[in-house]
């Protein structure tokens, strides 16, 4: 009789299917998942989200959030030079310039984020074309719906997964974007304030209000 193959072989084949594609590791995945059959709670949990799903989407939402992390704080970094280049003399629609250079900076991380996703779907196999791709993680990622088309059996949850990357990376861009108006109204304060007291230096002393 063939001896059962060990809790860590199985997980060790679940893991290793996972790298080469993730479309594949179902069968792997499910020598893990039959480990817990004798526990209801973990039997329960593995029906709510598979293991595959959890493992493939909960590795793609750390690489998103981690994509996020590094173009925010490059983001940051660069506007916070551009301040103190443009000093309390820098004009009042500088600012507003700035600020319209980082909103397109912002959508173009999260079009690229996106595109991380679609290449995800397409490369793993689960869709199999790029604009089938992107349509369905562009909806999902922002948490718009995806109509009617929807993934293989066996990785429906990895949409709310895609989902909740949406949430955690927009909730970040819309913190960093509060405070960069903040800045960048002040810095508009700042600049009417300082014409206002070049104004009145530039004034006559005939011209100058009386005391």
């Amino acid at each position: 009789m063939a001896k059962s193959q060990p809790p860590a072989d199985a997980a060790s084949a679940a893991w290793g299917a996972v790298a080469r594609s993730p479309a594949e590791a179902h069968d792997a995945l499910d020598k893990v998942e039959a480990l817990g059959t004798d526990l209801p709670l973990i039997q329960h949990m593995t029906q709510v989200m598979p293991v595959p799903d959890f493992i493939f989407g909960g590795g793609m939402l750390l690489l998103i959030v981690l994509i996020h992390a590094a173009a925010m704080r490059m983001l940051t970094d660069r506007f916070e030079t551009s301040m103190q280049a443009l000093g309390p003399r820098g004009g009042t629609w500088r600012p507003d310039l700035l600020m319209g250079v980082v909103v397109l900076l912002m959508l173009l991380l999260h079009l690229m984020e996106i595109w991380v996703w679609s290449a995800a779907l397409v490369y793993s196999g689960l869709v199999d074309n790029w604009r089938a791709a992107g349509f369905f993680a562009a909806n999902t990622y922002t948490t718009v719906g995806y109509g009617n088309f929807v993934l293989p059996d066996g990785w429906h949850m990895l949409a709310p997964i895609i989902a909740m990357s949406g949430l955690f990376t927009f909730g970040w861009t819309g913190s960093v974007l509060v405070e960069i108006v903040r800045r960048c109204q002040a810095a508009k304060g700042l600049a009417l304030r300082a014409r206002q007291r070049d104004r009145q230096a530039a004034r006559s002393p005939d011209d100058a209000p009386p005391a």
